[in-house]
């Protein structure tokens, strides 16, 4: 097996067709699909359904995708080595949570002098989860609740991806000053519920959560909902509305230099578990790990 049958492979997979992978690669179609016949054979499996359409990955193909996927993406790092004036890059996949923004701004601050080209993606879990899968992050930053744990453990354990936990949280809920409960000690869900609840727009493990209750009301109970990308938006919403946004304590104090207050809820019995993500079997860049450091701040282990 050669890399570049890996790099035929992928460029079809992605586009969907042989003939547009060809013209991408500037390759020659009979070239295109006797490599992809020599791959089939050499692995004794069909990774290709054609149809009239173009070409749809099989079971087998979709797995051989998400490891051709990162091996190419780790021989691209490689081939920059050589590069003059090369600069690490850190490529980092978050759940959108205003707290990574601080931790970026610190990161460079503290390492500025090394040259370190940083790249943050926000994301859907799942997303985030994909991202490293395939290379595209080195490292994701991930929470999950009660219902999505299990889910996110099984998915992990098949795309041979690492969990490290950092601590747990509950959720609180976020108010801006022109919600008329900022500036209660603590709220109800039934309070909430006559206001707008912003939140990301729907992935696989959020629908998981679309059940959950806290005191007796579930989320699906919320009418007006608005849905947002980026914790930016969401930060401009609670600042110049009445919004309501569920989120961990781990954000107060960045939420509270833009006058956000993060309010207890009643009897909320809601775990988040908090962590990052990284490729089995890898090893960190050293720009990572001290990333990594930073993130193991947020919850301090508690001496013993």
């Amino acid at each position: 097996m050669q890399i570049q049958q890996l790099t035929y492979f992928v460029a079809i997979a992605e586009q969907g067709s042989i003939n547009k992978a060809a013209e991408k690669l500037f390759v020659t179609q009979p070239n295109l699909s006797k490599a992809i016949s020599n791959l089939e054979n050499e692995l004794k499996v069909r990774i290709f359904n054609r149809t009239n359409k173009g070409v749809v990955l099989t079971d087998e193909g979709k797995k051989l995708y998400q490891y051709a996927r990162t091996i190419i993406n780790q021989m691209e790092l490689i081939q920059g080595l050589s590069e003059k004036e090369h600069a690490p890059v850190l490529s980092i996949a978050s759940y959108p949570i205003i707290t990574m923004g601080r931790l970026m701004a610190k990161f460079y601050n503290d390492y500025h002098d090394n040259r370190v080209a940083l790249k943050l993606v926000e994301n859907r879990l799942q997303q985030v989860i994909e991202s490293v899968e395939h290379g595209e992050a080195e490292i994701g930053f991930v929470m999950s609740n009660n219902v999505q744990v299990k889910e996110l453990k099984h998915m992990l354990k098949f795309k041979n991806i690492q969990f490290h936990a950092l601590g747990t949280d509950t959720w609180y809920a976020n108010l801006g000053p022109n919600h008329p409960l900022y500036h209660a000690s603590e709220v109800t869900m039934e309070q909430l519920l006559p206001h707008p609840f912003v939140r990301l727009p729907d992935d696989y493990f959020s629908n998981l959560s679309f059940y959950l209750e806290i005191d007796g009301v579930r989320l699906e109970q919320f009418k007006r909902v608005v849905y947002v990308n980026d914790s930016a938006a969401i930060l401009s919403l609670l600042r110049s509305t009445d919004v309501v946004r569920l989120g961990p304590g781990l954000s107060a104090p960045d939420f509270a230099e833009y006058g956000i207050r993060t309010i207890p809820i009643r009897n909320c019995q809601v775990q988040i578990n908090v962590g990052w993500i990284q490729r089995s079997r890898e090893m960190l860049s050293t720009e990572a790990q001290a990333f990594v450091k930073m993130l193991e701040e947020l919850y301090p282990k508690k001496a013993k």
